[in-house]
């Protein structure tokens, strides 16, 4: 039941202490509903955590992107019962061309070291085959400028007509559909994320709904002596946000943790998932944003149920 109203009579002003006031009742709140305020905190920290890895993911992601970024390289596999003389043909057709004839003869030897740096825990699967799957190689390393280039094109045509070749391939192929692997890991973050920050939002205002009905006498008594309204939500709001940061902060450490744990157990198995995936953590813009997004569903929680109650009344 609310105040009544009273012409003439001054609200009191809320003390320059409030603000401790507020944190110091929220911090015992959460403290005495400790069960309730568990669930509130563990559906802000599931939440974000599942944002922060699709960002992390994405973050590590576009690093490798950027690390590639103006690099361009064409890939020209030969057969792999290539002669000497195709090799050879394959060479001299490069090596006439000034804007190809930056290039790296990988031969069949080198292609399996390197795979099974790559992939040291696929090595004994090659190692039971019966001969080296991989064919030899030239790596061309070309600009931009050259491979936007008209003749560029004319010398991919007549490159693969030439006989012992088998297949072309250009690395900024990948490179495009990384880039959109990005933007699918970011946009299947914030809709996840998303979703479930709301579902914890409401969480939060059941759990603070929970606590002004546990409160409802000790609200009538401070309306009795003359508290104001503010006075009587702040706590409420702040136990909210309280919340919302714990959550933030703990999908921060968790995610932090796990990712230490991937990089020294995953990584070390594989280079190129090391380079890909395990380059960095999080920026500390990201990683304020995810704690301010914590703090701002706890908060929109609170509000949201603070609001529900005093309209009733």
């Amino acid at each position: 039941m609310a105040r009544d109203f009273i012409p003439g009579r001054k609200e009191p002003e809320v003390p320059s202490n409030a603000f401790s006031y507020f944190f110091r009742e929220a911090v015992r709140r959460i403290w005495i509903s400790k069960r309730t305020s568990f669930v509130a905190v563990a559906m802000i920290t599931i939440s974000l955590l599942i944002l922060g890895s699709c960002l992390l993911v994405a973050e590590n992601l576009e690093r490798a992107v950027t690390q590639w970024q103006g690099k361009s390289r064409v890939n020209i596999y030969l057969e792999t019962e290539a002669t000497d003389e195709e090799v050879r043909t394959v060479d001299a057709f490069l090596a006439a061309r000034p804007t190809l004839a930056h290039r790296q003869f990988v031969t069949r030897e080198q292609a399996l070291a390197r795979f099974r740096s790559y992939f040291s825990n696929l090595s004994e699967v090659v190692g039971q085959l019966e001969e080296n799957p991989f064919p030899p190689s030239f790596e061309v390393e070309v600009t931009p400028q050259i491979a936007q280039s008209r003749g560029f094109d004319q010398d991919m045509a007549q490159l693969r007509g030439i006989a012992g070749v088998e297949q072309v391939q250009f690395d900024w192929e990948w490179l495009n559909r990384l880039k959109r692997l990005v933007g699918i890991v970011n946009l299947a973050g914030i809709v996840a994320g998303g979703i479930l920050a709301v579902a914890a939002a409401f969480t939060i205002a059941n759990v603070i709904r929970l606590t002004m009905m546990l409160y409802r006498e000790e609200i009538e008594i401070m309306r009795l002596v003359g508290a104001t309204e503010r006075i009587i939500r702040g706590p409420f709001l702040i136990e909210g946000l309280l919340q919302g940061t714990l959550g933030g902060l703990l999908s921060v450490g968790l995610l932090y943790v796990f990712f230490e744990a991937a990089r020294r157990t995953i990584a070390p198995s594989s280079s190129l998932l090391w380079g890909f995936l395990f380059v960095g953590f999080l920026p500390w813009q990201k990683i304020a944003a995810l704690v301010a997004g914590g703090m701002l569903a706890g908060w929109f929680g609170s509000w949201l149920s603070v609001r529900e109650r005093w309209s009733e009344e």
